[in-house]
């Protein structure tokens, strides 16, 4: 749930009321090794991913330190999915819990991050960082 009510020019600002879920994911970069390079970098691979997942998704709620096995770099994240109705499961107007995104359907939110990801393109950030290959999968704690 959001913060406490507020007051603006004596208007009182109610907190929304829709129901709140965090969503774990995890993002692998196939054969990259970019678990040091892009971190920090402006307008860098990390920076973007994150920038897409909360102009299209949700808040980003926590973002783990990323990883480098097996050719491919990992992070970890979650996602707060206001508007999922958590006590049935069922989808809010606004899509999250089905994934829809910009007018598209997806199975998963998993699948919705990962085409809104590989949508950036194949020279990414100032090291031109192709995402076209990304997977997001959903895990649980």
């Amino acid at each position: 749930m959001s913060a406490g009510i507020t007051r603006v020019h004596g208007t009182a600002i109610v907190p929304s009321q829709r129901p709140s879920t965090i969503s774990f994911f995890t993002a692998t970069f196939p054969s990259m090794d970019i678990h040091t390079s892009e971190v920090g970098v402006v307008n860098g691979v990390f920076d973007q991913v994150f920038r897409v997942a909360a102009n299209s998704f949700a808040t980003v709620a926590m973002i783990g330190t990323p990883a480098y096995a097996a050719s491919n770099t990992t992070i970890r994240f979650a996602l707060e999915d206001t508007g999922t109705v958590s006590d049935t499961g069922q989808p809010a107007p606004s899509g999250l819990g089905l994934g829809s995104s910009e007018g598209n359907s997806y199975g998963t939110t998993a699948l919705a991050l990962q085409a809104a990801i590989r949508g950036l393109g194949n020279s990414v950030g100032p090291n031109g960082v192709d995402l076209t290959s990304v997977t997001v999968a959903g895990f649980t704690l």
